[in-house]
């Protein structure tokens, strides 16, 4: 659990490692085939991928999702449930502004964006999804804690 806005911060940077690097060899491989190339692109592309990521997950999906979590989560919900609901949020935001990103990079504003976007959407939300629940989630929670354990890092922005 995240205890204040210095651990959401750097929490935030290792989710978004992870999943922009993740879903740019996902998209990638999809279209040309899993390779070494693919993984050198992946790569290569990283830095504008995790900056765009990074700033809609930090200052648009993250901060105005967790609202919808908040309201969304009941006293009833377990740990897991919780966690779920959090990631289709998430990834709802994410997946739909990213694959805009990725098609705007791939078509171009073009009369094909809309359809490209949607199919896009579809092929990044079904994967996405459980990897964030199965596979990031815990990974990054775990790293997370290794690293910084609870307590450990003191709220600068206050």
């Amino acid at each position: 659990m995240i205890h204040n806005k210095t651990e959401n911060l750097i929490h935030t940077f290792f989710y978004v490692c992870f999943m922009a690097f993740v879903m740019t060899t996902y998209n990638l491989a999809l279209h040309r085939g899993f390779s070494a190339e693919v993984l050198k692109v992946s790569w290569l592309s990283f830095p504008l991928t995790f900056i765009v990521a990074f700033t809609l997950e930090y200052y648009v999906v993250g901060r105005h999702g967790m609202k919808l979590v908040f309201k969304l989560h009941k006293d009833h919900h377990t740990a897991f449930q919780k966690r779920a609901i959090a990631a289709l949020v998430i990834v709802s935001g994410m997946a739909s502004l990213m694959s805009l990103y990725g098609s705007i990079l791939t078509v171009g504003f073009s009369n094909e964006l809309p359809l490209t976007w949607g199919h896009n959407l579809v092929i990044n939300f079904i994967f996405a999804y459980p990897l964030i629940v199965f596979v990031a989630g815990p990974l990054v929670g775990f790293v997370f804690r290794k690293i910084f354990p609870e307590g450990s890092i003191i709220d600068v922005a206050k």
